[in-house]
This record gives C-alpha cells, structure tokens and sequence, in this order.
C-alpha cells in the first residue's frame, strides 16, 4: 500500500486500487462503476499538518467511482489549461487548486456488500484526521460522521 495511505489507514484489509495520473482519462476509464472512496494524492508535494506531513489532497466519496473521477478530471483539467492571469478570474475548490498544481494520483476502495460509501469515506476521514489532527487540505468542512468505539 502507499506510503502515504498506510501512515494513518489502519485496519483497512483489502489493498486500494490505484491510477497514476487524474489528467489520464484512459487511467479512468479503466475504473469501475461501483460505489467507493477515493483519494487524491499528490504527485510532488507534501502538505503541512498540525502532526505531520501528507500527500493527500482529498478523501471523497462516490456511488459511482468512474463518473466522479471524471468530474475531478474534466474539473482539474481545466483548471491547469487556464493561462496565468486567468486562474483567478473564477473559483474553483482547493482540491482543484492543489491537483493542477501539484499533480494527483488516486487510490480507490470500492465498497462490498451492504457497505455505505458514506460510512467508509468517514472511517478513512476519521483515521487521517487522528493521525495528522486535521482534514486533508482539500477537503472543506467536517462532512464525515465520528465512528462509534
């Protein structure tokens, strides 16, 4: 598993799956249409938390994986084919920001059985936010709900 998921995922027992580049829209056509959590790791940048330093971009959620990515694709495309001066001119959210800036791998979870995808985003929300005591720097406000011990 990548380095930068296994530092805080703990207990997830199947491996992520993964694609090299968001800008690739043959890498995401190759993923599935099923429910799942994704993440957005970046290429060539670490980000500063309050405990330490991460990768990740995003942790989010989707019923359908391939469609969502594709969104995140046509999204971040756009963004880094805009010229300079004009990256301003409109607003974009962070995870955008930081994926055209720094480039986005993406490790995917599909969910099995009558697993929710809601459910398992917070688990992996929960998980990076105890380890580096903060949401991931693309990610905008506490959506996920807190797990039960």
């Amino acid at each position: 598993m990548n380095r930068d998921i296994s530092t805080f995922l703990k207990d997830h027992k199947t491996q992520p799956n993964f694609i090299n580049d968001i800008f690739d829209i043959d890498q995401i056509n190759t993923i599935p249409i099923k429910s799942g959590v994704y993440l957005l790791i970046s290429e060539k940048q670490k980000f500063v938390y309050p405990n330490g330093l991460s990768k990740v971009i995003y942790i989010g959620k989707a019923v359908n994986l391939k469609s969502r990515l594709k969104t995140h694709h046509r999204h971040s495309n756009e963004l880094k084919n805009l010229p300079k001066n004009k990256k301003n001119s409109d607003w974009f959210y962070s995870r955008y920001q930081y994926v055209a800036k720094f480039g986005s791998k993406v490790y995917w979870f599909t969910t099995r059985g009558k697993q929710d995808s809601k459910n398992l985003e917070s688990k992996i929300i929960e998980q990076f936010y105890n380890k580096y005591l903060s949401l991931p720097v693309g990610n905008g406000a506490f959506s996920f709900k807190k797990q039960k011990k």
